[in-house]
Order: C-alpha cells, then sequence, then structure tokens
C-alpha cells in the first residue's frame, strides 16, 4: 500500500499515515481479517476521507459486536 498522506505531530516525531477507503477496502483482509464489505458497513455514515489504520479497526470492531436489529 502506498502512504497517500502524512502528518506530524509538532510534539511527537509519530507519523500518522491515513489511507483513503477503497485502499483500506482492497487491502481488508491482509490488514483486519474480514471483507471489503465490512468495511463499508463499518464506515457507513462516516463523512472522512483518508482514516488511519488504528481508526479503522476499531469501526470494524463495533460493527461486527453490534447485534442485529429485527
Amino acid at each position: 500500500m502506498k502512504q497517500d498522506k502524512t502528518q506530524t505531530s509538532s510534539m511527537t516525531s509519530d507519523e500518522i499515515v491515513l489511507y483513503d477507503k477503497e485502499e483500506l477496502m482492497a487491502n481488508s483482509r491482509e490488514l483486519f481479517d474480514c471483507t471489503p464489505e465490512v468495511i463499508v458497513g463499518a464506515l457507513q455514515g462516516d463523512s472522512e476521507t483518508m482514516y488511519e489504520i488504528a481508526y479503522v479497526n476499531q469501526a470494524v470492531q463495533n460493527f461486527l459486536q453490534r447485534k442485529v436489529q429485527e
């Protein structure tokens, strides 16, 4: 995966790497052990266009643990 955008904080030297939704979906099995459709569901309603892997991982976990509405 290529890095689309990096931001550095002036307080630390850690880099925050952001990826677009399509790239995360294309690599969903390797990164999150799920199908691309799970990424779509986990990020539904989110207006962001670029994401951190940790953010998406948490969103996927939350999505998979939701109760199904009948």
